[in-house]
């Protein structure tokens, strides 16, 4: 159930950081890294953690035009003790990146390099009406993204209300629990 939702007018970019920590991030030092650093005209996203294995996180950044699409040297600094190794920033062109006014209080991300994006799918339009399904979910955010420069694969964050203890951290409640299996990564920010 999508409700209030606001097109982000003027995302011209998705920015993914994937990188694994020297250990899962259980006291919260490298989640508090990642929002105190965060800023920008788009909501920030929290720390995101792997369902599979609590060392890869990531981070997203919602770009508009004269934002810098390049890493954050200090949150590199500060974050840098904590990891073992960091992936090459992603960019992804956003299809759909819409959100309503109240910031989502869970978030869920799925990645993939499968997939062929071409022409000729037409837009879609989210419609504020039920489609009288009773398991519903107030989604707060909804950001789609194609890779730049390649023809496959596909980013999906979704912003939630969910409440964290409803799922306990527990990646058997995803419709897709073996990510790695299916060439998914999984990320979710109330994974500890």
């Amino acid at each position: 159930m999508v409700q209030d939702m606001s097109t982000a007018d003027g995302v011209r970019v998705l920015v993914l950081e994937e990188f694994r920590l020297r250990v899962a991030d259980v006291d919260g030092m490298a989640a508090r890294i990642v929002a105190a650093s965060s800023r920008g005209i788009e909501p920030a996203i929290p720390l995101l953690t792997s369902i599979d294995d609590q060392r890869d996180v990531a981070t997203l950044r919602a770009l508009h035009a004269g934002e810098p699409t390049v890493a954050d040297a200090a949150q590199h600094a500060a974050l840098d003790p904590l990891v073992t190794s960091w992936g090459v920033p992603k960019h992804y062109g956003p299809r759909i990146t819409e959100r309503s006014q109240s910031p989502p209080s869970r978030f869920r991300l799925a990645v993939t390099e499968s997939g062929i994006n071409t022409g000729g799918v037409p837009a879609v339009t989210l419609r504020h009406e039920s489609n009288g399904d009773t398991t519903t979910r107030a989604i707060g955010l909804v950001w789609i993204g194609e890779p730049v420069g390649t023809h496959a694969g596909l980013l999906v964050l979704l912003g939630s209300y969910d409440d964290p203890r409803a799922f306990g951290g527990d990646p058997s409640r995803w419709p897709l629990p073996m990510s790695r299996d299916l060439g998914v990564r999984i990320y979710e920010n109330t994974r500890l």
